[in-house]
């Protein structure tokens, strides 16, 4: 059995100054426990759905845009148990270790130090994560080194595609995951660059041989907050046939070999 926990389902400039959904990421407990892409409010709000930062093993950040990294370096004092311990892996892309022409290294060399193990991971390179293996998938995006992933467990793979503009690969990429998280940023005829739009997810689902059991759709945007994100979701149920839901704050995702279950969960702290 796998789970997975989101922490919010909100992505952009504009939804993550305005909190109007929360920018956490998201949490998957399988064999090693991983946290994906902590925006900012990751540590409080894994603290409101008992994520106890000090037991995560794997922290992924798809790349240095604030709304994927704001948490990064928290969220490793967290799995260092506040720098005592030398514990945790990072897997990150190159701009989140080193920075870029436009950015800092979103996490410090004081944090990197305190990590067992650091991957810098190229596209269809495999990390072995306990019983479950990574493979890092690539992208099109505004930062040319972001990473997305497939992570194979032992009830199926789990796809995440992040902040990208479709691309013919995509399609063969994905195909035969069981779940795909997808970060769809953009509604209907309102597509821009290096971002996904809901004809972008119809289109690449169409055409798989293999389609996932379950979509989730996640890193919402404020265009598409407000052209109802549950609408686009069962548009793009209705034209390709995948089960399509909207992530939000709380939502748990239990794989098992048989089916997957969903569920909300009730907050264990107030904010």
């Amino acid at each position: 059995m796998v789970e997975i926990i989101f922490l919010g389902s909100g992505g952009g400039r504009f939804i993550t100054i305005t909190q109007f959904r929360p920018t956490g990421g998201f949490f998957i407990n399988s064999s090693k426990r991983i946290y994906v892409d902590p925006g900012p409010g990751a540590l409080v709000r894994a603290w409101r759905y008992k994520i106890d930062p000090r037991k995560i093993d794997v922290l992924f950040v798809s790349h240095r845009h604030t709304d994927h990294c704001n948490d990064a370096e928290i969220m490793v004092e967290g799995m260092t148990v506040g720098v005592t311990k030398k514990r945790g892996t990072l897997i990150a892309s190159k701009s989140v270790v080193y920075g870029d022409e436009n950015h800092t290294p979103a996490v410090s060399k004081y944090h990197l130090d305190s990590l067992e193990e650091v991957h810098i991971p190229n596209p269809g390179e495999r990390i072995r994560l306990g019983e479950d293996e990574m493979t890092i998938t690539p992208t099109v995006h505004s930062d040319p080194t972001a990473i997305g992933f497939i992570l194979e467990t032992s009830v199926g793979k789990i796809g995440y595609i992040p902040d990208t503009e479709y691309f013919e690969e995509l399609k063969k990429i994905y195909d035969g995951v069981r779940l795909l998280i997808a970060s769809v940023t953009r509604p209907t005829n309102m597509k821009i660059p290096y971002h996904l739009c809901t004809e972008d997810v119809i289109y690449m689902l169409k055409d798989m041989k293999q389609k996932p059991e379950m979509l989730i759709v996640s890193h919402i945007g404020m265009k598409m907050h407000f052209a109802n994100p549950y609408k686009e979701a069962k548009f793009i149920e209705n034209v390709t046939g995948v089960k399509t839901l909207v992530a939000k704050e709380g939502f748990k995702v239990k794989m098992e070999k048989a089916d997957i279950k969903l569920r909300t969960l009730r907050p264990a702290r107030e904010l």
